[in-house]
């Protein structure tokens, strides 16, 4: 890293190793959890584990670190929800091409891994594997909470609550009037988080906003 790189860690603290994990603990990682899993879907998700890509997500924007210019924390995780979309991407192509019996001898990022921690690759103070399982579990309860809406609801929802679509792009990706987007929206977060404060036994709302 140059003396230039070290003079400006607290304009951008992505760059920095001593600011990286409170950068990364600041994250709703449960919400990003279920952003990749919905990637994945049910029959990559047999095949690459969402706790992987976010390793390699990590893993790959502290690499790539000098790329990205810092903004926000939600321009930030913008990026990261990038990063993991191509190694959702990435993974279903290393499945494709060992089920048509090509390509074995390339192997997924992540079982490179085994032979080298990827936490031992990243800053002090990553997320450790009991957080790691502590977001699993909420990320269940936010899938679950998400799957109790109509299809209709559970749509804005997700693009904007999880995905963080801006509320006009969301509404035409869906082929909808703003208005009704909006109204769906308040009807779906509503129901959202009554149902994931039944799932938590507590007074959580998921953490996310419209």
């Amino acid at each position: 890293m140059s003396s230039h790189d070290e003079a400006r860690p607290a304009a951008e603290p992505h760059r920095d190793p001593t600011e990286w994990g409170r950068l990364v603990e600041s994250l709703d990682i449960a919400s990003i959890f279920v952003v990749i899993g919905s990637w994945l879907g049910a029959k990559l998700r047999a095949e690459a584990a969402v706790e992987d890509i976010w390793q390699e997500t990590l893993w790959c924007s502290w690499r790539d670190r000098d790329q990205h210019e810092w903004r926000t924390l939600s321009h930030w995780r913008a990026w990261l929800l990038s990063i993991a979309k191509n190694r959702v991407r990435d993974a279903g192509r290393s499945a494709g091409r060992t089920k048509r019996g090509g390509d074995h001898h390339i192997a997924p990022f992540s079982t490179l891994a085994q032979r080298e921690s990827l936490s031992s690759m990243l800053p002090p103070g990553s997320t450790t594997p009991s957080r790691v399982a502590g977001f699993r579990e909420r990320a269940q309860a936010m899938e679950n909470a998400l799957e109790s809406l109509d299809a209709e609801l559970r749509a804005i929802v997700h693009l904007r609550l999880f995905e963080e679509v801006p509320m006009r792009e969301a509404a035409e990706q869906l082929g909808l009037p703003l208005s009704t987007a909006k109204e769906r929206l308040l009807r779906g977060v509503t129901r959202y988080r009554h149902r994931l404060r039944q799932l938590l036994g507590s007074d959580d709302d998921g953490g996310v906003t419209p």
